[in-house]
């Protein structure tokens, strides 16, 4: 007797489950992104610096210089970076990183607009930003300071990389 109730109550929880249950397939979506592009408007460029090493040049969101350098170089200039192919509204992080070469380090600072919102950044440091209705192309102007690690010598052409990121929130 046991085992027909067993066998019956196994029965009934076996057909029970298939007569209630039920599934559905469903799918989730995204929509596709384009990564932005940049171009490089105006090469950064600090002019005559120092040769000796601990030598720094420090550039202005205007393109001024001042300490170990000639503030009256006609090869100084703004960096200026355009990011293009950005979705309306979106909100996003812009970071621009330097780096330490084998003869110099760059700290960069930034100013990044597309005329209806303006973001300052620091060295590595993430800013967040919205693009306008229009999805304006960005503007980044770069400056910061540059400083000499090891000794230079006199007519040489130095350079030290930085890397601009933009990323989604």
């Amino acid at each position: 007797m046991n085992k027909k109730l067993l066998f019956s109550a196994a029965l009934l929880a076996a057909t029970s489950s298939s007569i209630f249950a039920s599934s559905q397939t469903f799918q989730a979506s995204i929509n596709g992104w384009s990564e932005p592009t940049f171009s490089e408007a105006n090469a950064l460029h600090f002019g005559k610096v120092r040769l000796a090493a601990g030598s720094t040049c420090t550039m202005d969101n205007a393109g001024a210089v001042t300490g170990d350098c000639d503030a009256s170089d006609a090869n100084i200039q703004l960096g200026g970076i355009t990011v293009s192919g950005l979705a309306p509204s979106s909100a996003m992080n812009i970071t621009v990183s330097g780096s330490t070469g084998s003869n110099l380090t760059f700290a960069p600072a930034t100013t990044a607009t597309d005329g209806t919102s303006t973001t300052t950044t620091a060295d590595g440091v993430a800013s967040a930003f919205t693009t306008d209705a229009s999805a304006t192309d960005i503007t980044i102007n770069v400056y910061g300071q540059v400083t000499v690690d090891n000794a230079l010598t006199a007519e040489g052409n130095y350079t030290v990389d930085y890397t601009v990121d933009v990323s989604f929130q």
